[in-house]
């Protein structure tokens, strides 16, 4: 043997026996992965406008994005929101309503959903393994609200405050 394939072979058995040299190790990589959501209104406002003929009601529409991710097999979820009143002589939250649309995670309410102040209602339904886009998906709430002549004139505030829950 040449002195050259002598010094070739003597490297590549360094090599080999390098790594058992320094140790090495391997470690499993375990993480729970549990149901989550977020929710975030497009609008901090929405203004109710009066529509183009005389008592013919007040409409508007929130705006909303979310991400949702419900348990395989057993998971629920949803989106409500509750109202707070109108104010002292204004309109009264028996007279507004919502309907609502959502992409295919979820269900949107039915047809037409009358506001409570004393309760949260539905915007959206989920069932087991609902999952949004990873960006996010969006929905909307469409508000509708009867003018009633015995309203008083003014400016008047209710707040709708929307919750998400995912299990």
């Amino acid at each position: 043997m040449t002195k050259r394939n002598v010094l070739t072979i003597v490297a590549m058995g360094a090599l080999a026996i390098l790594p058992s040299a320094f140790g090495a190790d391997t470690s499993a990589l375990n993480i729970t992965v549990g149901p989550e959501a977020t929710f975030a209104s497009a609008f901090s406002a929405t203004s109710l406008t009066a529509a183009d003929t005389k008592f013919g009601g007040f409409s508007g529409t929130t705006n909303f994005n979310y991400k949702i991710r419900t348990t395989q097999g057993s998971g629920t979820g949803s989106i409500t929101v509750q109202v707070t009143a109108f104010g002292s002589d204004g309109p009264a939250v028996s007279d507004l309503s919502y309907t609502c649309t959502a992409p295919s995670s979820g269900t949107p309410c039915s047809s037409s959903t009358p506001a409570s102040s004393a309760t949260a209602t539905s915007i959206v339904t989920f069932g087991a393994d609902a999952h949004s886009a990873d960006a996010g998906d969006s929905g909307s709430a469409v508000w509708s609200l009867v003018d009633r002549p015995q309203v008083k004139t003014g400016s008047y505030t209710s707040t709708a405050t929307f919750t998400i829950s995912a299990s």
